[in-house]
């Protein structure tokens, strides 16, 4: 009889330790979905917030020493435009210099390129400032062959 009473005994505590167990998995398996639902809306947050400033900033207009020329740079792509003003409306326009995407499409954001000009009015040095590679950058007046980018190596 006493051996019957140690095998009743035995099974109650290894029953119990079993439900405590299951318990104890389903609040680990809760948790852990409440962490996944987390971070899913922690990382839909930040790729909104890359997204928004990518877009601010993204593009800037750098002065000439012609009053009625300015370069556009997509600070993204490394794009650049001639934009010609005028009071008159015929002779206003812009002219593409550069329109190949320099960032390899890496799309590291905004302000990743910057032009400088130099003390020729006509050149500027646009850098990648991701990765510090240059080029030599001219615009002009008197059409496309006047306007081009190359690559300094």
């Amino acid at each position: 009889m006493l051996l019957a009473t140690i095998s009743v005994n035995a099974q109650t505590t290894k029953q119990t330790s079993t439900v405590k167990s299951t318990k104890y998995e389903q609040k680990v398996d809760s948790l852990l979905s409440q962490i996944d639902t987390l971070i899913m809306i922690n990382n839909q947050l930040l790729e909104h917030i890359d997204i928004d400033l990518s877009l601010k900033n993204r593009y800037k207009l750098y002065s000439t020493d012609n009053i009625y020329t300015l370069l556009e740079l997509d600070t993204k792509t490394g794009r650049i435009k001639q934009v010609q003003w005028s009071l008159d409306s015929d002779s206003e326009g812009t002219f593409t210099i550069n329109n190949d995407d320099l960032s390899f499409g890496m799309g590291y954001g905004s302000n990743s390129f910057e032009l400088y000009p130099t003390k020729n009015m006509y050149q500027f040095i646009l850098i990648d400032k991701t990765d510090g590679r240059k080029w030599h950058v001219q615009w002009g007046t008197g059409g496309d062959k006047s306007r081009w980018i190359r690559r300094i190596y």
